[in-house]
């Protein structure tokens, strides 16, 4: 499936979710995706992850309830001096990187007004991760219709498709207060796990 299928797709699941669940997917895709950013910025001394990490929660606290989104514009400006310039940093880890700050961007901007859009691209991006992710890491000499073959029938682009499938699952069932949150936070935080496989410990 190419990537603009994939899209379509996502744009018909989220139609009719209310304001908060949006937020409440994009923030889950983030979350899974924060090991690939927080690592990175260890090994090489890139970026502020606790400023990072503080945006997140953030948002966390704001699909729960607790938060309002009014200040949101300023999580953008800390978050922006995060984002790994990928002509600078040539090294595939800063890719892996990329993807997870653009995530955490989708999701203040979902919080700030309502956008399917930014939420289908935080989705489609998570699997865009791992494509990349798997190219890099074992099909190096695939291509084209093979490559993508190869990647959509991999367990940990399949995972990632449980995952989804699985908060879908958690929100469509989901009132809006902190219990129901620390339960999608739990699910996304995935024991410290990334969807490629990266942990901090």
């Amino acid at each position: 499936m190419n990537t603009r299928k994939q899209y379509s797709l996502f744009i018909r699941r989220l139609e009719d979710l209310p304001d908060w669940k949006l937020t409440a997917v994009t923030t889950a895709i983030a979350e899974i995706s924060w090991p690939n950013f927080a690592l990175f910025s260890e090994l090489v001394e890139f970026g502020d992850t606790d400023e990072c990490r503080h945006c997140l929660n953030m948002l966390w606290d704001n699909i729960a309830g607790q938060q309002s989104a009014k200040n949101f514009e300023r999580l953008l400006e800390r978050l922006e001096p995060n984002v790994p310039d990928l002509d600078e940093l040539d090294m595939f880890g800063a890719q892996l990187a990329h993807d997870a700050i653009i995530s955490i961007i989708c999701a203040v901007n979902c919080a700030m007004e309502s956008d399917i859009e930014e939420a289908a691209s935080a989705l489609t991006l998570s699997l865009s991760t791992i494509g990349k992710f798997i190219k890099h890491s074992e099909a190096l000499e695939l291509n084209g219709t093979e490559l993508q073959q190869y990647i959509e029938e991999h367990e940990m682009y399949l995972q990632q498709l449980d995952f989804i499938d699985e908060v879908f699952d958690s929100i469509n069932k989901a009132k809006q207060n902190p219990d129901a949150m620390k339960r999608l936070k739990a699910i996304a935080k995935n024991n410290g796990i990334s969807h490629i496989g990266i942990g901090l410990d």
